[in-house]
This record gives C-alpha cells, structure tokens and sequence, in this order.
C-alpha cells in the first residue's frame, strides 16, 4: 500500500473515531446531568463514563459549560420544538382540537419515566427549576418560552383578553410540568394501582383536553 492510501485510510479512521467519541460522551452528558445536574458533575465523571480519555471533552467541545447546552439543546430543543408551531397546523375547530391535544399529549409524554430520552428531558428540567443554573434564563427563553408561547397562540384563537389568556396558559402549563418536576416514585403516586404510566398519562392528557374545550367552546 503507498503512502498515499495510508493517509486516506489513517485520515477515514480518524473522522470516523472522531465522531464516535463525540457521540460517546454527549451520550454520557446525557445520563449524568439527568442524574446529577450541571453543577456537581465533573467533566472527568462525564469522559469515564463515556470510556474516554478526559482531555476529549475540552477537544470535542470546548468545556463541561459547551456541552451543557448541547446536551440541553439535545433535550430541551429537539423535543419541545414541534410544539411551538402547532397554531400553523390549524384551519378550523377539528384541527385547533388536535393541535391543543398534540401539545398537552407530548408535553405529557415527555415527562414519562418510562421514555429513555424524556426521562432525561424531565430530569434536567426538574434540576434547573428546583437548582437553577446559570444557565436557567438562557435555556427558558431559547426552549420553554417558545413552546409556552406556541400554547398561548393556540389558546388565543379562544381566549381574547390578556389577561385570561395568561390565566389559562399558565393553568394548562402549570397541570403538565408538575409531571416533569416529580421523580418517578411520585408518578407512581399520582396514578392509580396497577395503572401503567402511560395509560395514566393518556387519561391525564384526555382530562385536561376535555377541560379546555368544554371551557372554552361555551
């Protein structure tokens, strides 16, 4: 082989390993920010986890504080995003029905502890309410305010006055973070026994919707 090939091959492998260990350690960010939040975790925890040398993350990303807000980006952005557009979905009283009940049932669904992934989601945001980071501001206007703001634009097209609006914006999101900031022995509280987290959470969804359009359909 020349040593032109070997380049080739020796450059291929790189991208390719470069690429895995970046994957690795979000992938480790992921599980021990969700258990432990920002402040405690070392980024020498998050690379032994990944099973990488700990110098990596400072290569890959910069710092523990960059990787944060891939990891929440990840998390808060990827999931909640899909929700601050729904008002775009709507055309008559069928499709407002359906796009409130999309945001409610995937709000909900995000906080399952069931879910690899929204588990994650729900633990982070959990931490950041109850031990706010430096962070906290940055994240609530890049990913909760937008989908905040999506609930209003649907609610608006039923509610007219400010006031009311904010009422029933805050009421709905109030009823479906309580979900997100508890941890999974209070799930298993708040449902009956022998009642599947999901089921429980399809109930919750179904209360909440009927709620809203017996209210606001008066």
């Amino acid at each position: 082989m020349n040593d032109t090939k070997k380049k080739k091959l020796i450059v291929r492998k790189t991208r390719v390993d470069g690429i895995e260990t970046r994957e690795a350690i979000i992938a480790a960010a992921l599980e021990e920010f969700a258990e432990k939040g920002f402040e405690i975790v070392s980024a020498r925890e998050i690379c032994r986890r990944a099973g990488v040398n700990s110098a990596l993350l400072s290569r890959y990303f910069g710092s523990k504080e960059e990787l944060y807000r891939i990891v929440a980006k990840k998390l808060f952005g990827d999931l909640g995003a899909p929700l601050a557009n729904l008002s775009e979905k709507v055309t008559d009283e069928d499709s407002w029905r359906a796009a409130v009940r999309e945001w409610v049932d995937d709000m909900l669904f995000m906080t399952l502890p069931t879910e690899k992934v929204q588990r994650y989601c729900a633990a982070l945001f959990r931490h950041e309410v109850t031990r706010p980071t430096k962070f906290y501001n940055e994240f609530k206007e890049a990913f909760g305010r937008p989908v905040y703001d999506g609930l209003k634009k649907l609610l608006s097209r039923k509610v007219t006055t400010p006031e009311a609006l904010d009422l029933w914006a805050s009421s709905i999101w109030a009823q479906v973070s309580v979900y997100a900031l508890a941890d999974e022995k209070w799930h298993k509280s708040f449902r009956p026994t022998g009642v599947t987290s999901r089921k429980w959470s399809e109930k919750v969804s179904n209360h909440i919707c009927e709620m809203i359009f017996a209210s606001l359909n008066k």
